[in-house]
């Protein structure tokens, strides 16, 4: 039986950095100082090749699905309406009327509330960008293609993935930061301080002052604004210090 290959973080990273470069071809990567210190390097670049192409499949094959999943519940839904739509006409146009109004509404008052919650939050929130590679050893797959539809703003799969993790790495940094970014992401902010408290899981790592601003971010959601001030000031940053400004004006 054949062993599996195995290849550190330090490895996967480097011959993912040179598989990324267009128009390279595989003599030059060959050559390089940092990939000829790589032992089986042939073997290696051939399986991060493999596993990419594998997830890409993965993603691709689940898109297949859903459309046509989308396409039968449309066909379905398109039979019944022809039915009942006579029926239904004159409620609808007013249901219609009663939705615009109402969005209206929420525009007026957010315009009016500058310094609501909500308008403080939507300002400030944009997604961690995510990772460009991830850990590629065969226990941290899981991981990877989580961050493969991270990146693709695809928040609940991403989510999916890294939920089967949590057991064995519950107090990772990493994980519990892409988790909670994820969740606050779908608009879920009181689940995203589950992975992103206490504050002082992120203390040695990267993550410290970036864990801080999402979680300022998520109490903002909540309403919880001297909370949210106090983080920021706990933990000052470029940014940090931006939204605090926000809600202090």
């Amino acid at each position: 039986m054949k062993s599996p290959i195995e290849i550190n973080s330090l490895e996967w990273d480097i011959i993912e950095t040179y598989l990324d470069q267009k128009n390279v071809s595989e003599e030059a990567l060959l050559s390089d100082k940092k990939l000829n210190q790589i032992s089986n390097l042939s073997e290696k670049i051939a399986h991060v090749k493999q596993v990419r192409i594998a997830i890409e499949d993965s993603i691709r094959q689940s898109k297949i699905k859903e459309f046509h999943e989308h396409i039968s519940a449309d066909q379905k839904g398109l039979y019944i309406q022809k039915g009942a739509a006579k029926k239904t006409k004159s409620t609808t146009i007013w249901y219609s009327i009663a939705a615009v109004l109402v969005v209206l509404f929420g525009i007026f008052w957010l315009l009016q509330n500058t310094n609501s919650p909500e308008k403080i939050f939507a300002a400030h929130f944009e997604a961690d960008p995510g990772l460009r590679t991830v850990m590629g050893t065969t226990n941290n797959y899981s991981f990877y293609e989580g961050m493969v539809v991270y990146k693709r703003e695809e928040y609940k799969e991403a989510i999916n993935w890294w939920q089967k993790l949590l057991p064995e790495k519950a107090n990772n940094d990493t994980l519990n930061y892409f988790l909670g970014v994820a969740y606050l992401a779908e608009g879920n902010a009181e689940k995203s301080l589950d992975y992103l408290e206490p504050s002082s899981k992120f203390n040695e790592g990267i993550f410290k002052e970036d864990a801080a601003y999402y979680t300022a971010l998520a109490k903002i959601k909540l309403g919880q604004m001297e909370a949210a001030k106090q983080l920021l000031k706990q933990h000052p940053s470029e940014r940090n210090n931006k939204l605090l400004k926000a809600l202090n004006k």
